[in-house]
């Protein structure tokens, strides 16, 4: 097993699809800086598999002798002059030649067209043929296959103590390798922080899996989030976390710019049918309260939570 450390451009997306704003001088690295994105935007979006696998971008590329290891990676971020940590690749491989998908282009071309202005004159231009043909070339990129369980992403960038780890290697292009206690000592500080999408408790769910399954899909619902995002920003001027007031961008500088979870205040077992979720049904929350609205059943209400934290303070 080779392990890395991997610095990672900022998303304000959680690496599941491009962010905008960083197009030109803003931008990580020369290619951001021309294309307004990166291919390691998309490196935790568990909906782009292919035949059962998620496949993501790496600068890091090795030799002939280690192509047939398995590897562990750790990405980070770092900014305002701190290492902070996002997620992992386990037990993932190099493979030179990626399959393509074509559902997979097609939702990477919409997320692409979403960024408007942010999205590099080349890319502008392309109709959705050419569009869809300049990113099938360009997943030959994409060579790191890993378990979709094993693209494992924090719920929040986790601030790295320098006595587990500390580089002066801020370069994006050459990552750093490391021993297995280094990447055992990473793997411990992220497990209490880990998106897992499940909330850790199947008791949440005793309808059963379906349910469960419909509530996952429901909260990774990027348009009624966004909308909900866009509605509430325009009107408080930021995003906070409606039960405790946890500001990302106030805590953790730029990398925590537009941050914030939507939790659906209905849960699924009491709608019927198929029910449009609206936007006035999905509340702002950190990741901290999201877990314990979750945490019993039935789920407290936004109000319930904040008098128990009002009763601890």
């Amino acid at each position: 097993m080779i392990y890395l450390y991997q610095r990672i451009i900022q998303n304000h997306f959680q690496w599941t699809r491009p962010s905008p704003g960083r197009l030109g001088p803003s931008g990580e690295g020369e290619y951001v800086q021309d294309n307004g994105f990166g291919h390691e935007d998309w490196n935790f979006n568990r909906n782009l598999i292919i035949d059962g696998f998620l496949y993501g971008y790496c600068y890091y590329r090795p030799t002939e002798n280690k192509r047939d290891e398995k590897f562990n990676i750790a990405f980070a971020t770092y900014t305002n002059k701190q290492w902070y940590l996002i997620g992992f690749y386990l037990n993932c491989e190099f493979v030179e030649d990626p399959p393509v998908k074509d559902e997979v282009l097609t939702q990477k071309m919409h997320d692409l067209q979403q960024l408007g202005k942010s999205l590099g004159d080349e890319w502008q231009k392309l109709n959705g043929k050419k569009f869809i043909k300049k990113l099938e070339n360009e997943a030959q990129w994409l060579k790191w296959r890993v378990s979709p369980d094993n693209a494992i992403r924090s719920l929040q960038p986790i601030a790295i103590p320098q006595n587990i780890f500390n580089t002066k290697n801020y370069r994006i292009v050459k990552p750093t390798e490391l021993n297995e206690k280094i990447f055992n000592s990473l793997y411990a500080l992220a497990q209490e922080y880990v998106a897992d999408d499940d909330y850790g408790y199947e008791s949440e769910f005793p309808e059963g899996k379906e349910i469960e399954r419909r509530h996952k899909l429901r909260e990774r619902n990027q348009a009624v989030i966004k909308s909900a995002k866009d509605s509430f920003k325009q009107k408080e001027g930021k995003l906070y976390c409606q039960v405790c007031g946890f500001d990302f961008f106030k805590k953790y500088g730029e990398i925590g710019s537009d941050f914030i979870e939507g939790h659906h205040t209905i849960p699924i077992s009491e709608l019927i049918g198929e029910v449009k979720t609206k936007v006035k049904d999905v509340a702002l929350v950190c990741s901290n309260c999201h877990r314990m609205l979750h945490r019993k059943r039935p789920w407290l209400k936004m109000g319930e939570l904040k008098k128990l934290i009002d009763k601890s303070a």
